[in-house]
């Protein structure tokens, strides 16, 4: 699934696609924000009227009673401001987190169903992907979320524009004409700078991508590296980096700032404007000190608003920005679809899960294709696919779960690739992916299951000896990315979690590589007994899965099929 280098206009799409879709998940709580902010703004509104009332009954008409209700009616008002914001700060703060369990969520789901980090089109590292995938998991997700946090603000503006134009025009015209003269002015900066902001804010997201690859680099590889002298370099390199995201966050700042200085200026100069105007009425009698008093407040209020509105711009800007680099991860289309979870797809595999592989070809740039790859496997076999380092057996496992692009067809059942059900297919990497949390968290990532079920995928993949020197055992923390764990613990955890889905298919890619001889003999016997009812395509190179195995199949050009006897 290749991640895009460049902005363009088919992931603003999915972007504003994705967007409507995390609207769609928080509208409840998003609409409870906009009630509660309609009567904070209303509210907020009605004091410098109030203000101005209690003023001139207290200066012009000298009613000390008149201006004592007025005074009490301000307080409740107040009060009534104050729990409109209240309401309004915890609904959207609920909707942001509604938004974000559901976009972290698909996310988690779209890389745990792809089995693998996202490669670069223009050929980036391993590196560099997982740094570009961490950058949408953290940076691209906060900023949607907090996009769906703002949209309330702009019921807010919405309230001021309705309340005050009427109420502006009510004291004086020509007051109404001093604030609508901002309009205009506030448009036309609002229409240059929003795309030279936009192209300089995905400058920074590829830039701070690119520096949390070298992150993931030194932190995975430090002492390796360390080991060949490569330290240096690496660490140079993250120089370099971090040289790139201060010069492209410094560039962004330059137009942030003249945007919002611009912004600030405009609604400033048309307050003077309005004191000179309102002063001049106030003389000419026209209105009163109160009146005076209420615009001069009103007017501050129409310059918080478009600081405001100028911000959230900035903020849907950066929003698109961050959701198109998401929703490349989703595969959503520039159609603005989102596809379904995989569990809505058809229902189970029905009859016996025979898998058939037809001509599988698998074309790769400037490389020999792999295939055609043709087999017949019946549940209980044990399929080995073997060959040298890099001669694509992990390729070949992808493109057997409808991962990579090929050629032929796949069956199970009769039913094509695509029409497989939810995990049909367990493939597990050699370098699996762990999440933050304990061993038995990481078990659990795609649905609960019983403690006899857990019980019995660990003792099969062969945790209960792999985590025998550990106090906690599967209570283990397993740290960042799992490197708590060494490989072959990782590599067991993950086999355990794909046993716990009871898919028809296995697909295992190396798991027994950092297993010592004797615990990869016992895992193996485990294994081979618990998968008497599914069939077992592994790509390895160990010499004791290959004995077991029904039939070896390896990739050479051509490939050629060895039957064990």
């Amino acid at each position: 699934m290749p991640l895009p280098t460049r902005p363009g206009a088919a992931s603003r799409t999915a972007g504003a696609a994705l967007l409507r879709h995390c609207l769609r998940h928080a509208r409840p709580q998003v609409l409870r924000s906009v009630a509660w902010a309609v009567l904070r703004q209303c509210s907020f509104l009605a004091l410098p009227w109030l203000l101005g009332l209690a003023l001139d009954a207290a200066v012009r008409r000298a009613d000390p009673a008149r201006a004592a209700g007025y005074a009490a009616t301000l307080c409740a008002v107040a009060l009534a401001e104050y729990a409109g914001m209240r309401g309004w700060q915890l609904w959207s703060n609920l909707a942001e987190a509604r938004a974000g369990a559901w976009l972290r969520t698909r996310l988690l789901r779209s890389v745990l169903e792809n089995a693998a980090r996202p490669a670069h089109r223009d050929g980036g590292d391993e590196g560099e992907a997982a740094g570009d995938l961490a950058t949408r998991a953290g940076r691209d997700v906060e900023t949607v979320v907090y996009w769906v946090h703002g949209l309330t603000t702009w019921v807010v503006i919405g309230t001021t524009v309705l309340v005050l134009v009427p109420s502006l025009a009510g004291l004086d015209p020509a007051l109404l004409l001093v604030a609508a003269a901002t309009v205009p002015v506030v448009l036309l900066v609002n229409r240059v700078f929003p795309p030279l902001y936009g192209v300089r804010a995905e400058a920074l997201a590829r830039a701070h991508a690119r520096r949390s690859g070298t992150v993931e680099e030194l932190l995975s590889a430090l002492l390796p590296l360390r080991g060949v002298g490569a330290d240096r370099l690496m660490v140079a390199r993250h120089h370099r980096h971090s040289a790139d995201v201060t010069r492209h966050t410094l560039r962004l700042g330059a137009v942030s700032a003249l945007w919002e200085a611009t912004a600030f200026a405009v609604p400033r100069l048309a307050v003077v404007a309005g004191l000179l105007t309102g002063g001049r009425a106030a003389l000419d009698g026209r209105i009163t000190v109160g009146q005076l008093t209420t615009f001069v407040l009103w007017m501050g209020t129409v310059s918080v608003a478009v600081t405001a509105a100028v911000a959230r711009l900035g903020d849907r800007t950066d929003a698109l920005v961050a959701a198109g680099r998401v929703a490349v991860v989703l595969d959503i289309a520039a159609t603005g679809t989102v596809p379904a979870p995989r569990a809505d797809r058809p229902g189970p595999v029905t009859g016996e899960p025979v898998l058939k592989v037809a001509g599988l070809t698998v074309t790769r740039p400037g490389r020999p294709p792999l295939g055609p790859l043709t087999l017949t496997a019946r549940p209980g076999e044990w399929i080995a696919l073997t060959g040298p380092t890099g001669s694509g057996k992990t390729t070949l496992l992808r493109a057997l779960a409808g991962l990579a692009p090929a050629e032929g067809s796949v069956t199970l059942a009769g039913r094509p690739a695509h029409a497989w059900p939810h995990l049909t297919v367990g493939l597990v990497p050699e370098a699996p992916l762990l999440m933050r949390g304990t061993v038995t968290d990481n078990l659990l990532l795609t649905g609960d299951h019983p403690p006899d079920a857990l019980a019995r995928a660990c003792r099969t993949a062969g945790l209960d000896l792999a985590l025998a020197g550990l106090p906690h055992g599967t209570d283990t923390d397993v740290g960042d990315r799992g490197r708590a764990l060494s490989g072959g613990q990782r590599q067991l955890v993950a086999l355990a979690r794909a046993l716990l889905h009871d898919s028809p298919v296995l697909l295992l890619d190396d798991v027994t590589s950092a297993l010592d001889t004797g615990t990869e003999a016992e895992v193996l016997r485990r294994l081979r007994r618990a998968t008497a009812g599914r069939v077992v395509v592994f790509a390895t190179h160990s010499p004791a899965v290959r004995a077991l195995a029904d039939r070896e199949f390896a990739l050479t050009l051509p490939l050629t099929e060895h039957l064990h006897v």
